[in-house]
């Protein structure tokens, strides 16, 4: 794929998109951006200035390897945003998600549609935002957690391993510790869509939890 438009895609002339990445429809790639690899963009996305999208994972064992990256539709990633692709499953970027300003998130994740990660927020690998959750300036989100639907968590907060991050919280400070009901968010919510919501974060966490353990009895093998 060369530089220009095509497809109805503005690519500004110094930006560099790989001859692997499948571009929808209506998306704008800013000055400097680089997307690379097997990554898969929908319709209606904006990359702005110097976006890294779609490089190697950050591990050790696929330094060398081409993972792969799914992006939806109406999503916003503003300059110098880093999404790294998977290892053995693909990076998921659902819709209407906003990424600020140096945000990242590394391999394996899946952000569901309309989280917000703020400046600098930095999501590890192998980490599920559930939907509509908001991820503070500078926070910071430890490998294989499970961030449930209508969170917040505060800015420079730290999220370290184990943390049972349950749907619909405000979480402050480092380690991160629940402050109070996140009602800015959950005003609107019924009941029943809560109840649904915090069984998505059951099962994500199940799956996680499965998933190491599957880990553990191949490297025991």
């Amino acid at each position: 794929m060369g530089k220009g438009e095509l497809a109805m895609n503005f690519i500004h002339p110094t930006a560099y998109v790989d001859v692997m990445v499948k571009l929808g429809d209506n998306n704008y790639i800013g000055p400097f951006c680089h997307l690379t690899g097997e990554l898969t963009v929908g319709d209606n996305n904006r990359f702005e200035g110097h976006c890294s999208i779609g490089t190697r994972p950050e591990h050790k064992e696929y330094w060398h390897k081409n993972g792969e990256l799914k992006i939806g539709n109406n999503n916003i990633f503003r300059e110098f945003v880093t999404i790294n692709a998977g290892t053995t499953t693909p990076t998921e970027i659902h819709n209407d998600i906003i990424m600020l300003r140096g945000s990242h998130v590394a391999h394996d994740c899946i952000i569901e549609d309309g989280v917000t990660l703020s400046v600098g927020a930095i999501i590890l690998g192998h980490v599920h935002v559930m939907k509509e959750s908001n991820c503070g300036s500078g926070c910071v989100i430890h490998q294989h957690q499970v961030i449930g639907s209508w969170s917040m968590i505060g800015m420079g907060a730290v999220v370290p391993k184990k943390t049972l991050v349950e749907p619909g919280k405000v979480w402050v400070g480092n380690p991160a510790k629940i402050l109070r009901d996140n009602t800015y968010l959950t005003k609107n919510i019924v009941h029943g869509v809560m109840a649904h919501q915090k069984l998505r974060w059951k099962d994500a966490i199940s799956h996680h939890i499965n998933n190491e353990k599957k880990k553990c009895l191949i490297l025991a093998y």
